[in-house]
């Protein structure tokens, strides 16, 4: 048998330079991270405000929209108070066209 001879790598003692540079590394890295961390916290808070911001605008369009549907509402009640005859004529004729239009495209 033959014995095979174990050789023990030892790794090379880190230099002081080679500590420096690693340290220099890390603080650049933390750096980095610190920067990129207030870069975000920015942006979230644009995207907050943003956000804010357009729901407050959709509220206000959702409000007027609603306002005047009801105002419609109100108008055209007193409108066909005014005028039954006119109303009830006008709505047949918008029924018998539907109906025309609807029967020719079963045809």
């Amino acid at each position: 048998m033959e014995t095979e001879a174990k050789t023990d790598t030892v790794s090379p003692a880190p230099t002081a330079d080679s500590q420096n540079r690693l340290a220099a590394a890390q603080e650049f890295a933390r750096e980095q991270y610190e920067k990129i961390r207030r870069a975000t916290a920015v942006q979230m808070e644009n995207v907050r405000n943003y956000t804010e911001d357009m729901r407050h605008q959709l509220n206000e369009g959702w409000d007027v929209t609603c306002n005047r549907a009801r105002d419609i509402h109100k108008a055209s009640e007193a409108y066909v108070k005014e005028n039954p005859t006119g109303s009830m004529l006008g709505a047949l004729g918008v029924g018998v066209i539907i109906g025309l239009l609807l029967g020719s495209s079963r045809r």
